[in-house]
């Protein structure tokens, strides 16, 4: 056997599978990349597999094998000694300081939220509300499926959760890739209504793309040497598609990740633009990850006083709690995440609130219960109706911290909406509106003004107020229906178009008798709560 042809058959079959697992997982070609070390490592033991199986005799041979052999755990050695010098048991204050912090007074700085516009439609429930929406539109559902992004952001500095089409399936794409994505969905995070914006020109760059113009095989081939994470996708406030890719640096060797800019891709055209932190464009919310984030704030609260503090002594040792939220304030997206002791004992020393934009992160001194212990107590309120608590909101109302949330039923849907006194978890206010919360709260009739039911010898001063209310036709066949008894009212719950509405049993005595598939009219308030409905 000749080994001039033998290396040459093998090396062109390996420089061949080479490249093609190159455009499948498109890493960056940097060594700061770990899909790129690993790589190389696996390219190295199967070259050292070749040249043993060439030329196992001859001191050349011998010399060219131990070379190679060495390649790797020189490699491997180098990598694991610098993880090892700059890791959290020689640089823990340096991790603890990736993520710099504020503390601020709760009663005097915290944001106070618009009581209209606080997001009540946790990703869950956005899904399975977006995937009804296209489900009951028989001509895009056996083409097109939700992608399972649903991003939360803000446009005109309201909250929505974004997510486009994708093709249904491999057939699907070849079918389709021509003319690319025609729709994608926003989910009102207030009222849960589901839109299906149409695009002028159709999304052509997506994660559902199998070939080139897949979005991070199409970023890597025009950014080889960049770090950037997977591509999030945001629409900007005139409802152009996006995809936001954050760019990064290695800290510490090769351990850790520091956002350094943004590319931004047109879902459209393909076009994209790097930019730096300082000048990135106004209508990007989402720069910093939830996971970096959470990561950076446990460092800060572990590390604070050393490695060894916070092994043995743990003398201020602090950990968020074991989940997070979104709060949209100011156009910006914010995370906010409980802090507890080491020890988890329930209760909570305080709370972060970050900017994922800009990662201006604050610390508020609050003793409180914990988030679960509110979700616990917002669903023994209700406990003869076993619903499920959302993970909470905080929010300031009368300068003082309440937990808000949902409460969903078995198959998913809002069913309720519970308030919690953050710092006495005792004290539960539910209902079945926001504004029914927050009127409760503050010792007034709920929604006095416009209650359902009223006589219809109103006062005239009522009928005014009622004649204001924003009030918007509905028009639509009933896809599902459930009823829940909220302080002492049936609710009937129905899904129109993707939509839940809600109707007071006081609206009709006939209510209970409605049927899926029936047809209903009526008009109902920006809360989708009918105030009118005509049954056919």
């Amino acid at each position: 056997m000749n080994p001039f042809r033998t290396r040459l058959s093998a090396y062109s079959s390996l420089t061949v599978a080479a490249l093609i697992l190159y455009y499948i997982m498109v890493p960056a070609i940097n060594l700061h990349s770990q899909t790129f070390r690993f790589l190389l490592l696996l390219l190295s033991l199967i070259i050292l597999f070749v040249e043993i199986s060439i030329d196992q005799k001859g001191v050349t041979g011998k010399k060219l094998k131990y070379a190679l052999l060495s390649l790797p755990l020189i490699l491997i050695a180098f990598i694991s000694v610098g993880n090892l010098f700059n890791s959290v048991l020689f640089r823990a204050t340096d991790h603890a300081e990736l993520i710099p912090v504020e503390e601020k007074d709760f009663e005097s700085d915290f944001p106070v939220m618009d009581e209209s516009a606080i997001p009540m439609m946790d990703r869950d429930t956005a899904q399975r509300l977006g995937d009804r929406r296209i489900g009951s539109m028989s001509d895009l559902v056996s083409q097109f499926v939700p992608s399972e992004t649903y991003t939360q952001i803000n446009i005109d500095n309201a909250p929505y959760r974004v997510t486009p089409l994708q093709y249904a399936s491999t057939v699907r794409w070849l079918n389709n890739r021509r003319e690319g994505i025609p729709h994608f969905l926003k989910v009102d995070m207030v009222s849960g209504a589901v839109v299906v914006e149409d695009l002028d020109d159709n999304i052509m760059y997506s994660d559902s793309e199998l070939l080139n113009r897949n979005v991070h095989r199409h970023l890597r081939f025009r950014y080889p040497t960049t770090l950037f994470e997977a591509p999030s996708f945001e629409v900007d406030d005139e409802g152009h598609p996006h995809y936001v890719a954050t760019t990064y640096e290695n800290r510490f060797w090769f351990r850790q990740p520091e956002p350094s800019g943004l590319i931004v891709l047109d879902a459209v055209t393909g076009e994209t633009e790097a930019y730096e932190l300082d000048d990135m464009p106004s209508w990007v919310d989402r720069v910093y990850s939830a996971q970096l984030i959470m990561q950076q704030l446990n460092y800060r609260g572990q590390y604070a006083g050393g490695y060894f503090n916070s092994i043995f002594g743990r003398r201020g040792v602090t950990q968020t709690t074991d989940g997070y939220n979104y709060i949209p304030m100011n156009d910006d997206i914010y995370l906010y995440t409980g802090v507890t002791s080491i020890n988890r004992d329930a209760s909570n020393i305080g709370f972060y609130l970050v900017n994922l934009r800009t990662k201006a992160a604050e610390f508020y001194p609050v003793t409180s219960a914990d988030e679960f212990s509110a979700m616990q107590s917002a669903e023994g309120s209700l406990q003869q109706m076993r619903f499920q608590s959302t993970f909470p909101l905080l929010i300031s109302l009368n300068d003082r911290p309440y937990y808000i949330s949902s409460l969903k039923d078995d198959s998913g849907l809002v069913r309720s909406y519970a308030l919690v006194d953050a710092e006495d978890y005792q004290r539960v206010i539910t209902s079945d509106s926001v504004d029914g919360l927050i009127a409760e709260l503050n010792g007034r009739p709920v929604n006095e003004a416009t209650a359902i039911g009223e006589e219809t010898d109103q006062t005239e001063d009522t009928v005014d107020l009622v004649d204001d209310e924003n009030l918007t036709a509905v028009s639509g066949e009933v896809e599902n229906i459930s009823q829940a008894v909220v302080s002492g009212n049936t609710i009937y719950y129905f899904m129109i178009d993707g939509s839940i509405y809600k109707a007071d049993i006081t609206l009709s005595d006939t209510l209970p008798f409605v049927e899926e598939g029936q047809v209903i009219e009526g008009e109902a308030n920006e809360h989708n709560e009918f105030r009118l409905i005509i049954l056919d």
